[in-house]
């Protein structure tokens, strides 16, 4: 039996646990309250942490293509890597060379990525063949993860308006001889077109099919997106 000299032992023990346990829940709710506590459910311009919150849409059609090393890529070659791709030619007088450096940045933020690829194809594949796509990739300090294809024109243009439903064609203008969109896509490991939701206005969200790849009538380029997608996909 105890001893009745212990009685202000357990009942100061017993204030001790209360007056803790008030401060532990009392931080706890302000915890959550201040949201240090991640929401899954938080969506005001919250950056994609998931595969979930980025749209699946179309599959990429089968492709075939050779490289700048003279080296045959599919699009079978791609599945099980994350992608992103654009359409481009070497002697662009235009958008081509600020989208290349937007590429090699996204290229080089992902480099150490072992699965991940950036694919940048030729409209003029008349011209480009894979010793000029080789000196191209050169001026760009392209890695051997940046693969550049050239190959048959019908199939290319294909490609470009049915798969990812790029805008490209001959241009009237001999100075410029094509014309195309300057827009990057992001592909992931089962080959399916993948985008973000943004924000259009202080109300409205909307699904992008394509990222900018280059900054047109004061749009910003959406590298920075690009590459964060890219890496949740990548680490899916």
């Amino acid at each position: 039996m105890s001893n009745k000299k212990d009685t202000p032992y357990y009942v100061g023990l017993g204030i001790v646990i209360i007056i803790f346990g008030y401060f532990a829940v009392t931080n706890v709710i302000d915890y959550v309250q201040k949201n240090k506590v991640t929401d899954s459910n938080r969506s005001e311009d919250r950056i994609p942490v998931a595969d979930k919150f980025l749209k699946k849409f179309n599959k990429v059609p089968d492709f075939e293509f050779i490289n700048q090393d003279g080296d045959t890529i599919t699009n079978r070659d791609l599945l099980g890597k994350v992608y992103v791709i654009d359409f481009f030619f070497t002697t662009c007088p235009t958008i081509c060379t600020p989208m290349s450096m937007n590429m090699s940045k996204v290229s080089q933020a992902l480099e150490d990525q072992k699965d991940f690829r950036a694919v940048s194809i030729t409209i003029d594949p008349d011209n480009d063949q894979p010793e000029v796509l080789k000196q191209y990739a050169q001026k760009y300090d392209a890695n051997d993860n940046w693969y550049f294809l050239t190959g048959d024109k019908e199939a290319t243009y294909r490609l470009s308006r049915e798969g990812f439903n790029a805008y490209v064609a001959e241009s009237e203008n001999q100075d410029i001889r094509f014309e195309h969109s300057g827009n990057f896509a992001l592909v992931d490991r089962d080959g399916y077109i993948r985008s973000r939701k943004v924000r259009i206005d202080d109300q409205n969200e909307n699904w992008i099919y394509h990222y900018n790849g280059v900054q047109e009538n004061d749009i910003p380029a959406q590298i920075k997106e690009i590459i964060e997608d890219a890496e949740t996909l990548l680490n899916k």
